[in-house]
């Protein structure tokens, strides 16, 4: 059974407003161990559960989506779901951006199925990416020179 589109508008508005909400906690945490720059045991598990709340608003808003849409959001989710692995404090950088990405998805509700606004949500990607790449390769380079 299918929905009608303006049915399927609001559930994907009301879900959107549910990754702003996640999505700000988030922040809220990341500047509450600002003056620390670290995150005590409470906040890292406060931070995994409100990401993977976040990238489950994100799958339901991409599942109304076209299959680029939903590649996107996988590769996002995915890319930021192995990376809370590592809730240390250089994270912090990376899910302040992460969150901004979340936040900037905008629809065209006159698209069926609905796309995406804007090329410069693939530009925020591939800056993601860098930053993802650059603190890997910061990790693995502290790492090698412990041994």
């Amino acid at each position: 059974m299918s929905l009608p589109k303006e049915k399927q508008v609001d559930i994907v508005i009301s879900h959107k407003k549910n990754i702003v909400r996640l999505t700000n906690k988030i922040l809220k945490i990341v500047n509450d161990a600002n003056e620390r720059k670290e995150f005590s045991n409470e906040q890292k598990l406060q931070l995994k559960q409100l990401i993977n709340e976040t990238i489950s608003e994100m799958g339901t808003v991409a599942s109304f989506c076209g299959t680029d849409e939903r590649n996107w959001v996988s590769n996002m989710t995915n890319a930021i779901a192995a990376f809370t692995v590592y809730t240390a404090w250089e994270t912090s950088v990376i899910l302040e951006h992460w969150c901004t990405m979340a936040n900037s998805i905008t629809l065209d509700f006159n698209k069926t199925p609905f796309k995406f606004f804007g090329a410069d949500l693939r530009l925020k990607w591939r800056e993601f990416e860098a930053r993802l790449r650059g603190l890997a390769d910061r990790r693995d380079l502290q790492g090698s020179e412990s041994h």
